[in-house]
C-alpha cells in the first residue's frame, strides 16, 4: 500500500487516488484535533439514546443488535470480540466535526457523515466493501487493516446475516494503524479491520446518490413550484401521433423539454439544496430561532466587534455560474446569491469569521435559521 508523508493536495488526490487506489498517512491528523473528538464513554452514551443510529456487532457469530442499546447489551458483550458503531456523530457531538477541515481536499458536498466505531480487543465488522469513499482515522488504540489492491469484481456475501460480510477473506495489503493515522479506501475495495486493543476509529464517508434518487428528488422539487411544474400538452403533435404510437419526433421533443429543464437556473438552486441536506433525518432543517435578530440588532452587534461563523457540522454547498451569480445550499434549503455575496459565502465555507455590514441581510437570514453562530 502507498504510504504518504502527509495528506495529499487536491491536485494529487484527484489525479492519483480518488476512485483509484488506497493510501495511508502516519499521523495525518494532529494530536490537538484527535484529543477533541468523542470519547468511548461518550459514544456509548449516544448509543443509549433514541436519536443516533447505532448498532453492536459481535463477531463470534456476526449477530447485530440495533440501537437504542441498553446497559445490559454492553454487559453481555463481554471484554472482547465486539464493536459499537454510531452514525452521524458530528451532528450529536459537534466537536467531532473538527476532523473535517483536515480533509478539505475532498468533496465536502458529497460527505455523508462521520461514523465512529468502538471495538474491544478482537472486534471487527468482518471483510466487506462499501459503496462510498472513506477516510478511516484511528483515534485510540491499534487496529490491523487488510485492504484489497483493486476493486472487487464480484461480491459474494455470507447468507442469512444482517450484515454484508464477504464469504472469502480479503487478499491484499496488511497495515497496522495507531492514533492519528489515516487510511483512505475507495469504493468497492475490500477491507477488514481487526482491533488489536480497545480502539476508536472515525470513518468519514463520501457517498454519491443514485441517478434515480436525483431524478426523483428534482421531480418532487418541481412539483412544489407552480411556476416550473408545467404540464405537457402536446402542442407540437402531428398526424403521426394518432393512435397508440409515440412517433420519433415526439420522443425527441419530450427529451428536449426535460433537458431544457435540467439546464434551467432552477436546477442549480435545487442541486445545492439537495447536496446540503443533513444525512440524519431528525436533524433540524433550517428552523427559525425562537429569538430572531432584527437588522438593527445584528448591525449593532457587528459594530461592537462580534462576528459570525458557520459551525463545522453544518454543510454549505455553492454553485457559481459563469456570470458570477450563484446559489448557496444549506440544511436542505437554498438561496440565490448576487455575485457580491459570493466572497462572503466562500469565507463562511472555509470556516472564517465574517462581520460584513454590507452583507447584513444575508447574514441575518442565515443566523435566524440557526446556520451561523456568533464567536
Amino acid at each position: 500500500m502507498i504510504q504518504l508523508d502527509a495528506l495529499p493536495s487536491a491536485a494529487d488526490f484527484y489525479a492519483r487516488y480518488w476512485n483509484r487506489q488506497p493510501f495511508m498517512v502516519r499521523g495525518g491528523v494532529p494530536e490537538d484535533v484527535i484529543s477533541a473528538l468523542i470519547s468511548a464513554d461518550e459514544l456509548a452514551g449516544l448509543a443509549l439514546d433514541d436519536g443516533p443510529q447505532s448498532r453492536m456487532v459481535r463477531n463470534a457469530d456476526w449477530t447485530c443488535t440495533f440501537g437504542p442499546l441498553t446497559e445490559q447489551d454492553f454487559t453481555d458483550a463481554g471484554e472482547a470480540d465486539w464493536s459499537l458503531l454510531v452514525q452521524n456523530v458530528e451532528q450529536f457531538h459537534p466537536p467531532t466535526a473538527a476532523l473535517l477541515p483536515c480533509f478539505g481536499f475532498a468533496p465536502r458536498w458529497l460527505m455523508d457523515d462521520i461514523m465512529v466505531s468502538y471495538s474491544a480487543t478482537g472486534g471487527s465488522v468482518g471483510p466487506h466493501v462499501d459503496s462510498y469513499h472513506v477516510f478511516l482515522v484511528q483515534g485510540q488504540g491499534r487496529r490491523r487493516w487488510t485492504v484489497g489492491r483493486q476493486p472487487l469484481g464480484r461480491e459474494n456475501y455470507i447468507e442469512g446475516l444482517d450484515l454484508k460480510i464477504l464469504h472469502e477473506p480479503i487478499e491484499g495489503d496488511e497495515i497496522e494503524v495507531r492514533r492519528g493515522d489515516v487510511l483512505y479506501v475507495p469504493p468497492k475495495f475490500g477491507h477488514e479491520g481487526i482491533s488489536l486493543e480497545d480502539s476508536l476509529t472515525f470513518s468519514i464517508g463520501f457517498l454519491g446518490p443514485r441517478m434515480s434518487d436525483l431524478m426523483g428528488a428534482y421531480g418532487h422539487y418541481l412539483s412544489q413550484r407552480e411556476d416550473t411544474d408545467r404540464r405537457y400538452v402536446g402542442e407540437d403533435l402531428t398526424p403521426a401521433s394518432a393512435g397508440s404510437v409515440i412517433d420519433t419526433i415526439t420522443v425527441e421533443d419530450i427529451r428536449d423539454r426535460l433537458t431544457r429543464q435540467l439546464g434551467s437556473a432552477d436546477f442549480s438552486r435545487w442541486l445545492v439544496g439537495f447536496f446540503a441536506e443533513q444525512s440524519h433525518p431528525d436533524m433540524a432543517q433550517g428552523e427559525q430561532r425562537e429569538e430572531t435578530l432584527s437588522a438593527d440588532q445584528l448591525r449593532a452587534r457587528l459594530q461592537q466587534g462580534a462576528a459570525l461563523i458557520k459551525p463545522q457540522q453544518i454543510k454549505f454547498t455553492l454553485a457559481i455560474a459563469p456570470s458570477g451569480e450563484a446559489c448557496l445550499g444549506f440544511l436542505g434549503d437554498s438561496m440565490a446569491l448576487h455575485s457580491d455575496l459570493v466572497p462572503v459565502a466562500e469565507k463562511l465555507i472555509q470556516g472564517q469569521p465574517v462581520a460584513n455590514i454590507d452583507a447584513l441581510e444575508f447574514l441575518r437570514r442565515l443566523y435566524n435559521l440557526q446556520v451561523l453562530e456568533f464567536i
